[in-house]
């Protein structure tokens, strides 16, 4: 039998036409039949045509060689759903939404549903329409009619306290974690409108949008970014008034019995003190240094008084010098530090508003809301000056910050701690707001805005479960590298005469690792159309 053998000479490959045969003993040998010389010395289109030639000659033909040719059909992403469905039924949503499926005689399952939509969520983020068009880029997922993605928002509302509450359990049950501290803070998202309609309204949006209309979001996440609820409220709402309803929230509708709750300055008034006194709860606070009384503040501004504490700052590898003085006011203790490094931050932002200032004193006309914020002050009609007092007072605080609290046992550096660590809440907003691009909304009724909230926080908790527990793994990854690691996960849909298969892509080992720490079995290299919802 004739066959083609390659041979390596030095750097050069040598191809011969070579035959099999045995000698007179019987011994296989092999002598050549033909040399073709380098193989360098060949095109790849003309080594294909050589082949076909030869094949011809073996009584073929290319027709019949082309039918026996795998041909690939289609490709689809199968990662992104994989992985949700796995989440979902991690926080027992899966279950959830199928007793509402069957409760209801839905027609469509709203688990399936709602796997695409954050399936969609997580992998780019658009609109219900796109979500729509776009299902069947995906592999293991049922088909949904548009109307049916619209009505999955409005089951979302009708249920989004009981989703709240078994995102909020299942977090404690996952975890085995006692809720001890939790930070609070609200945010605004922004709609591609300006009309108001009591609920939607034009407010200081904090997105820096000018004219549009804006609702406020509370969140509460505990220490490891874990969700404790969110609540929503109207445009207008002044972010301090809504501290109350958390409270009620936690102390009513999860009955947690002791917590420390964790906000900056724009939470600190009476009122929300006193709620938090009187839920028994004991709270660390960011203080406004400059409304305290002018007696206590000069002792807290007397570098004299203090003592100096070394402190790890949120990711930093090596801890900082921090100076600290605590002292009690008003039946709270405070806590006082100062720092080179805030004095001089503190130093450069009033520079910058005075430079402002300087170049707004031409246009007096703009001044009118701005001129407390740049320290000018009116002279006359129509003049401004630099409010010199102003700048001298503010002065004084540079490098300056304090901090409130109710705890009579903690450490200085544990409240220091916990109140450094409200950064994780603000990275939570930016995962709202950039990651799950929860904003511009384009839902105008108050339902369908709750609802595609309440999509958003599923995505937000199911999300912050898989980098904790890669994290956990020793294996973190960020938010963008889960996404690139789930677009690579795709298969593709070949045929190969009658016969259909799904042929698995390489998974990169970010996304294997993702499939390990969920414990999901890898999907085999090829699979038979006819059964691939078996492995699905």
């Amino acid at each position: 039998m004739a066959f083609l053998r390659r041979e390596k000479k030095g750097t050069n490959t040598y191809l011969r036409v070579v035959e099999s045969y045995r000698d007179e003993d019987g011994k296989s040998r092999h002598r050549t039949l033909y040399n073709l010389g380098k193989a360098e010395n060949y095109t790849a289109e003309a080594l294909k045509k050589i082949g076909q030639s030869l094949y011809e000659l073996g009584g073929g033909s290319l027709e019949q060689l082309e039918q026996r040719m795998l041909h690939e059909q289609a490709r689809y992403n199968y990662g992104f759903p994989l992985v949700v469905k796995e989440l979902l039924k991690t926080y027992s949503l899966t279950r959830f939404f199928d007793g509402i499926t069957r409760n209801k005689n839905l027609g469509f399952s709203l688990s399936q549903c709602v796997s695409l939509l954050i399936s969609e969520r997580l992998h780019d983020p658009l609109s219900k329409r796109s979500n729509y068009n776009n299902q069947t880029d995906y592999l293991g997922l049922e088909y949904i009619d548009l109307h049916q993605i619209y009505r999955t928002l409005d089951y979302l509302h009708d249920h989004q306290e009981s989703i709240k509450q078994l995102i909020y359990n299942k977090g404690r049950n996952l975890f085995n974690q006692k809720l001890d501290i939790v930070f609070y803070d609200v945010t605004t998202f922004y709609f591609e409108s300006d009309k108001e309609d009591g609920f939607r309204e034009k407010g200081f949006g904090k997105d820096g949008k000018i004219g549009k209309t804006i609702i406020t979001f509370g969140l509460l996440i505990d220490k490891d970014k874990q969700p404790v609820g969110y609540e929503v409220y109207r445009g207008k709402q002044y972010e301090g008034h809504t501290f109350t309803d958390a409270l009620d929230r936690l102390r009513n509708k999860y009955q947690i019995d002791k917590v420390i709750c964790v906000a900056d300055t724009g939470m600190m008034n009476a009122d929300n003190v006193q709620e938090v006194i009187n839920a028994q709860y004991e709270y660390i606070f960011g203080e406004r240094l400059k409304n305290i009384a002018e007696s206590k503040q000069d002792e807290i501004l007397d570098l004299a008084k203090y003592e100096t504490i070394s402190v790890q700052m949120n990711d930093q590898e090596e801890p900082i010098s921090l100076k600290y003085f605590t002292t009690q006011y008003k039946g709270k203790r405070l806590i006082a530090t100062y720092s080179l490094k805030r004095a001089a931050k503190d130093k450069a932002e009033r520079e910058e508003k005075i430079e402002k200032a300087m170049e707004l004193i031409k246009h007096p006309e703009k001044l009118e809301k701005k001129a407390k914020y740049h320290y000018l002050k009116k002279e006359g009609k129509d003049k401004y000056v630099l409010d010199k007092e102003k700048i001298s007072r503010s002065e004084k605080f540079d490098g300056f910050f304090c901090i409130a609290t109710n705890n009579a046992d903690l450490s200085v550096e544990v409240i220091l701690d916990a109140y450094k660590q409200l950064y994780r809440i603000e990275h939570s907003f930016r995962s709202f707001k950039t990651f799950l691009e929860t904003r511009p909304m384009y839902h105008w009724t108050e339902k369908r805005i709750l609802g595609h909230l309440s999509l958003c926080y599923i995505s937000f908790a199911i999300l912050n479960y898989l980098q904790l527990q890669l994290q956990k793994q020793g294996k973190p990854q960020s938010e963008n590298q889960i996404r690139r690691n789930l677009m690579k996960m795709q298969m593709s849909l070949i045929s190969q005469n009658e016969t259909e298969y799904y042929m698995r892509s390489k998974t990169p080992d970010g996304a294997r690792q993702i499939i390990k720490t969920l414990s999901i079995r890898e999907l085999p290299n090829l699979i038979l159309r006819s059964v691939i919802n078996q492995h699905l």
